[in-house]
């Protein structure tokens, strides 16, 4: 990239923070006139979301200050869906890439037998989901989360309602985690993790799969432990089919996501040394 476009790109981001500042704090209340879903009612509706959660207007006026705010109108037209898991290019049925679930299985049995008897999930769909989202971590996403939901919030999209929440859901959770909203690095449509959760997943399924207190989706215990939770919050049976076809394709709304999750998981379990398998009672 040229340094002149790199140096439009900068100035495009404070011009744009000055303006965040303009439109959420110094504009007056919409006019009761036909001006439909804008922008102007958009930022109404998130600041007094945000305020029924305990944020003052000081609050937003510092989140909202923030020069690295910036739009991403580009991630409008993206979709998530549709995406052929099962081509050449995604390996997910290749030797290298069931070699390398098995031995996440083999390296983490302890923990996967601890979650297993916690949530009744089989190991080898957790690992499935961690390598169909992220190739086990290793596309997580780069994208400050808290940017693209505000640039769905804002801009007016069929996501705008739904990305609303999820803004206020990260921002509540960063609050209570004392983090940097900003930070949190992942996904053009607002997920993030090893294992690609939403804001709010995050608050109503994450759960400490490693026991110190903290639920953390980059650390690999707490990924596999919310991925569980998940599945099993959404009726998670295993060896009903219906049902477990059900509640992963609640964690994507996709039926190929469904089909690669479990002809993954099913790849994982020939001729590996998994844990067995255990019903609660």
């Amino acid at each position: 990239m040229g340094t002149n476009r790199v140096t439009i790109l900068a100035k495009g981001a404070l011009l744009f923070s000055a303006f965040m500042m303009i439109l959420l704090f110094s504009a007056p209340p919409c006019a009761a006139d036909n001006t439909g879903e804008d922008i102007c009612v958009r930022r109404e509706s998130l600041c007094t979301m945000l305020q029924d959660q305990g944020f003052t207007v000081e609050d937003i006026r510092v989140i909202f200050s923030d020069e690295r705010i910036v739009l991403y109108p580009g991630i409008l037209e993206k979709k998530g869906k549709g995406l052929n898991y099962f081509n050449r290019k995604f390996g997910l049925l290749t030797r290298k890439s069931v070699e390398r679930g098995r031995k996440i299985l083999k390296e983490n049995n302890a923990l996967f037998k601890a979650i297993l008897g916690r949530y009744n999930v089989e190991p080898e769909v957790l690992v499935s989901v961690y390598r169909v989202e992220t190739n086990f971590g290793h596309y997580v996403g780069h994208y400050p989360v808290f940017n693209s939901l505000l640039t769905m919030t804002l801009m007016e999209n069929r996501r705008s309602g739904w990305a609303e929440k999820e803004l206020v859901s990260l921002l509540v959770l960063t609050r209570s985690n004392k983090t940097d909203p900003l930070s949190v690095k992942g996904s053009w449509a607002g997920a993030f993790g090893l294992c690609q959760f939403v804001p709010s997943s995050y608050l109503n399924y994450g759960a400490d799969g490693n026991d110190d207190g903290i639920v953390d989706l980059f650390r690999f215990a707490d990924a596999m432990a919310s991925v569980a939770n998940y599945l099993k919050e959404h009726g998670w049976e295993t060896g009903d089919t219906e049902k477990e076809r059900k509640a992963i394709w609640s964690y994507n709304h996709c039926d190929n996501y469904v089909d690669a999750v479990l002809a993954y998981a099913k790849a994982l379990k020939k001729k590996t040394g998994r844990v067995s398998r255990r019903r609660s009672s």
